[in-house]
């Protein structure tokens, strides 16, 4: 029964506030330079260090870590966040061992999740919130800060102190392969006011906010999992775009800047070498030029832009010889890596190749972070605000009517007969996201507002090929209207689904087509007749895109970015009206 898990959870978060009213008679006040002073080399070292650990709950590793390595934070996956009480049991049991390690000096953890909204959560709730490209179609500052606020009260709840967000990359390439609905938009001081109230709503609720990822991710090519992209503008582009948020975001007093790996030519002249290694990227710029002072933590070192080029150990000296004070290392897939990071961090002060004065700079504005974030003394008694609610209204809000060229909307209740509608199986695109494939399809949603319809569900592929579009469009002739959902159409990769868009038209069958992430599958087949963008398929967008489809709720979201050659960001289609 569902109070069973709300008694969970209360006893969870009760373990948790025991926890930190022992830690706070233990810590009452903290002179930080006195701790620092009696703080040992591999105690400073392992605080420089972030990770992960394996298993669904903290076992061995994850007592060598903290214990033994002293590593100052810990990322937690998805498959170690079911649900909020079984988070909150293992953030307990992280902060416990933190706590009773004397060796370790009982330094607290940051615990950090990436909770974006959209395609990248990693704590799945009973509802779940759209992601940045949502928000930046609703155009509302307030809506993004409320929003923030609920996901960080959610995450609070669970133990997590630190978000792995906001993404405040400007998505200026329609072609690029990471970033897409993790963005706000492709207009710099949208996404630099959205961005500014995602961090402050964080920070109503408590919670550490980490914008991402520095420079600017947001006009490349290529992801930065698989391969080393590069952003070659010059720097006055540069200040014009890419870095627009990231100045109001320190403006803002964002606790933490993520840095990126890519290359930016304009800053550092070294070829192949990425921001997050670059001494003129973090120090110059960051540091010195833009006055940011919180804390500097790179993206995870084992993406292939850092692997593929430089070894793990040997890249989390050079980003703290560049000026990061946390590298993000061994997670998720081998936690050994943080102890060879912790070690080569050690022997890189031991040479002389980094220095202790270096390393305590960061080492003080990590302590100082974690007092100031009151982890320390702080009672975990918060509970999550009710934000079913929310999370359907600002789903509702973000859908976006682009096109409707033959009023074919709303569908009428009393008149349509039959419906097919054609939804791809979700998968994850990126390394990142996590997507239930497991997710009712669109087709379950229709049928609650056009009960008198034969409503029939068709999944396909997500590359579906001549065989399986033959047997879609021979279904689709047998019903009255098609509804057709895309997912990554855009891309070469997923091209098959715009083809069978293309064939449903040649026969006849011309679909209602919805894209379920980036807006932009509408350029593979410009001459659609009716295009809806959701940015999301989670279960409260699919149900938001029913409503709209069948007239029970009004289109009121602008598109965020623009489709080029046929809509500016800003639009939506209004001819109904």
């Amino acid at each position: 029964m569902w109070y069973w898990g709300v008694f969970g959870t209360a006893l969870a978060l009760l373990g948790l506030w025991a926890l930190s009213r022992k830690a706070e008679q233990v810590a009452p006040a903290l002179d930080i330079d006195l701790m620092l002073e009696q703080m040992t080399l591999a105690q400073k070292a392992g605080q420089l260090v972030m990770t992960g650990f394996p298993g669904n709950e903290p076992g061995t590793e994850a007592e060598t870590l903290v214990r033994d390595y002293c590593v100052g934070g810990v990322v937690l996956t998805a498959r170690q966040t079911p649900d909020t009480a079984q988070t909150a049991r293992t953030t307990g049991r992280l902060q416990e061992l933190a706590a009773a390690s004397a060796s370790c000096a009982g330094v607290p953890l940051f615990i950090a999740a990436d909770q974006e909204g959209g395609y990248v959560v990693r704590l799945r709730g009973p509802h779940l919130f759209p992601g940045n490209m949502a928000l930046g179609a609703i155009g509302s500052a307030g809506r993004a800060r409320e929003v923030a606020r609920a996901i960080g009260l959610e995450l609070k709840a669970a133990g997590i102190n630190m978000n792995l967000a906001p993404v405040l990359d400007v998505n200026s390439n329609p072609q690029n392969p990471v970033i897409g609905v993790r963005s706000f938009g492709e207009d710099a001081a949208a996404v630099a006011e959205l961005g500014a109230a995602y961090i402050a709503g964080l920070h109503d609720a408590g919670v550490l906010a980490v914008a991402k990822h520095f420079p600017g991710h947001g006009d490349t090519a290529v992801d930065s999992h698989i391969s080393l992209p590069s952003v070659p503008h010059a720097r006055e582009r540069l200040d014009r775009v890419e870095l627009v948020p990231f100045r109001r975001a320190i403006d803002t007093g964002v606790d933490a800047v993520m840095t990126s790996h890519v290359t930016f030519p304009a800053i550092e002249p070294i070829p192949g070498l990425p921001a997050t290694l670059s001494a003129k990227v973090l120090t110059g710029l960051l540091r010195e030029e833009l006055g940011f002072a919180g804390l500097i933590i790179t993206d995870a070192l084992e993406m292939k832009a850092i692997v593929d080029n430089f070894g793990l150990a040997e890249a989390a000296v050079k980003a703290v010889e560049a000026g990061a004070d946390i590298v993000l290392v061994g997670w998720p897939t081998d936690w050994r890596q943080a102890c060879r990071a912790v070690e080569a961090i050690m022997a890189a002060v031991k040479e002389g190749k980094v220095s202790e004065e270096r390393l305590n700079a960061s080492v003080r504005r990590i302590l100082r972070a974690k007092l100031a974030a009151g982890l320390w003394k702080e009672a975990s008694a918060t509970t999550a605000a009710e934000s079913a609610a929310l999370a359907e209204t600002v789903a509702g809000e973000a859908v976006t009517l682009v096109r409707d060229r033959d009023r074919r909307l709303p569908l009428n209740p009393q008149d349509t007969s039959s419906v097919l509608v054609i939804m791809p199986q979700l998968s994850s695109i990126t390394r990142v996201e996590e997507t239930d494939p497991a997710s009712a399809g669109l087709a379950a949603y229709l049928r609650r507002y056009l009960p008198r319809a034969e409503v029939t569900g068709a999944f396909m592929s997500l590359r579906p090929g001549k065989e399986e579009r033959e047997r879609l469009v021979k279904l689709a002739q047998e019903h009255e209207v098609v509804v057709v959902a895309t997912y990554y159409a855009w891309s070469a990769s997923y091209i098959g689904q715009a083809e069978l868009v293309l064939e449903l038209m040649r026969a006849g069958r011309e679909p209602v087509v919805t894209a379920l992430r980036e807006p932009y599958d509408l350029l593979r087949f410009p001459e659609v007749g009716t295009y809806i963008a959701t940015y999301s398929a989670n279960p409260e967008s699919l149900e938001a895109l029913a409503a709209v489809l069948t007239g029970r709720r009004e289109a009121t979201g602008r598109l965020p970015v623009s489709l080029p050659g046929l809509y500016s960001a800003g639009y939506r289609y209004e001819g109904a009206r």
